[in-house]
């Protein structure tokens, strides 16, 4: 394999261009990183009892520095609902983060000293004091209350030796109508039991199970990484609530995009698909090899852009509103739509489809304000009904699938998918076997950023990752670094 110096020369000779190189400073990874739930945390209870100082410390320290930062975290939870990619009228895409407000929990957390040395577990804990604030538990009292009482009885069962893991393992069933998800979905306390009682009637596109892979079988490989929302691929949304849809909902993924698309590995606008093809031409130049695609999971908002989102609301609306009902909904959107041809009809669909990102950003929050307490679904119920299961709890930042891209191949014009209408040729791999964070794979950029963390990065880490694609090789000094 060529020096991974020659690589790094190669994909520098374009930078500035308008073709999108990866850049410099991310190059020097070819040399040579999660948002819990409050289940995810709980779970860390179980060794609570090894180091009682340490984990104590942790709690007060993430409930002191959430009460005195949640104000501003609301703020920046207002913020952080962004496109995955948004192209302007001329198909470029803007990466531009939105502006993270300062002094928020993170922050102070960062400012506080500690008296006790910290444990593996430590930022799970400092997390999980968050959830035990007062000004959080206010706000999220539907959800953190039915969460404190079984942490109770979980804690109770596993100091008595009874079987026990609905919140510290997997063998306690978990409650019918109960979904897991990550509270960003929809943060409003109030819209939490609609939420947790959500049902949904899937028909599923049937293909052969992906294998699982281990990232240490793939020592030596470069790759490349770019976002990911959270939709679900393969299959229909074919009902809601035990109500059959008069429209199925496609699932088009998502990061399984790339096992229900033969010989394509993602999709997306064409300017960042040229930024992924002419890299990994320059990768596979310098190293005989093609490079993997590894994307990496976005916020639970990330899926927005994504049309399923507002056709599941439009076509929820469609099935269930009476005819009154539907009047109103066709009214407002015709504010937004002039021409809007009504609920129901393929060409409302199409018009939805062809609107910009405002437009349907402005739909789907009309939707959700003016009538989700008149029959139709609120946003998270949305966004949840969208979402592939196995990510409603899952880190941000997270990697998930593995995919080949095509190095030498021309872009795919027609990517079957509505949203991102350009493919990159390739194909799918498999699904990681370790649960890791996609920063963890980009030790130097966790360096030249100064990632305390990587298994936890900041909002504005992960932000800043949205702006080009990366690169690194998996070798045997980044496996050694991740425990192999």
């Amino acid at each position: 394999m060529a020096d991974y110096r020659d690589m790094a020369a190669a994909l520098s000779a374009g930078y500035g261009q308008d073709t999108g190189p990866i850049t410099a400073d991310t190059l020097i990874t070819l040399k040579n990183g999660k948002k819990t739930t409050a289940s995810d945390l709980l779970g860390m209870l179980k060794g609570f009892g090894q180091s009682v100082g340490s984990n104590l410390e942790s709690l007060g320290r993430g409930g002191l520095s959430t009460f005195l930062g949640g104000p501003v975290d609301t703020a920046n939870i207002a913020l952080s609902v962004f496109p995955m990619e948004v192209p302007d009228k001329y198909g470029n895409i803007n990466y531009t983060p939105e502006t993270e407000l300062r002094g928020g929990s993170r922050d102070i957390l960062g400012m506080m000293p500690r008296a006790t040395a910290p444990r593996q577990e430590t930022a799970g804990m400092e997390e999980l004091g968050g959830f035990m604030t007062p000004a959080t538990a206010k706000v999220l009292k539907p959800a953190a209350t039915g969460v404190v009482r079984m942490a109770g009885q979980e804690i109770a069962n596993v100091s008595s030796g009874m079987p026990s893991r609905s919140l510290l393992g997997d063998i306690t069933p978990k409650p019918k109508n109960i979904v897991e998800y990550d509270l960003r979905f929809d943060p409003r306390a109030k819209e939490q039991a609609r939420l947790q009682a959500l049902t949904l009637q899937v028909n599923p596109k049937s293909t052969a199970a992906p294998p699982s892979i281990s990232l240490a079988s793939l020592e030596g490989r470069p790759f490349i990484t770019t976002m990911s929302d959270r939709t679900a691929a393969g299959g229909q949304l074919t009902g809601i609530n035990n109500i059959s849809l008069n429209t199925p909902i496609d699932y088009l993924g998502g990061q399984d995009y790339m096992f229900y698309n033969p010989g394509k590995v993602w999709a997306s606008a064409e300017r960042p698909v040229k930024q992924i093809l002419n890299n990994a031409e320059i990768i596979k130049d310098v190293t005989g090899q093609n490079p993997l695609y590894i994307p990496w999971r976005m916020t639970p908002t990330g899926g927005d852009f994504a049309h399923m989102t507002g056709e599941t609301m439009l076509g929820y609306a469609d099935t269930v509103m009476g005819k009154g009902a539907k009047n109103k909904v066709n009214k407002e959107i015709k504010k937004l739509i002039p021409d809007w041809a009504g609920l129901g009809t393929p060409q409302g669909i199409t018009q939805y489809r062809n609107a910009p990102d405002t437009t349907r950003k402005a739909l789907k929050n009309m939707m959700d304000v003016q009538f989700r307490d008149m029959g139709g679904l609120n946003i998270g119920e949305a966004r949840l009904a969208v979402t592939d299961p196995k990510q409603y709890t899952a880190q941000e930042g997270g990697i998930q699938n593995i995919g080949e891209i095509f190095a030498g191949q021309p872009m795919v014009m027609q990517s079957g998918h509505v949203s991102y209408p350009r493919g990159v040729p390739g194909q799918g791999l498999g699904v990681v076997s370790e649960d890791k964070n996609i920063f963890e794979l980009l030790p130097e950029v966790v360096k030249q950023r100064g990632i305390v963390n990587p298994k936890n990065p900041s909002q504005q880490d992960l932000r800043a990752l949205q702006m080009k694609p990366y690169a690194g090789i998996i070798d045997a000094q980044l496996l050694k670094a991740l425990g192999y």
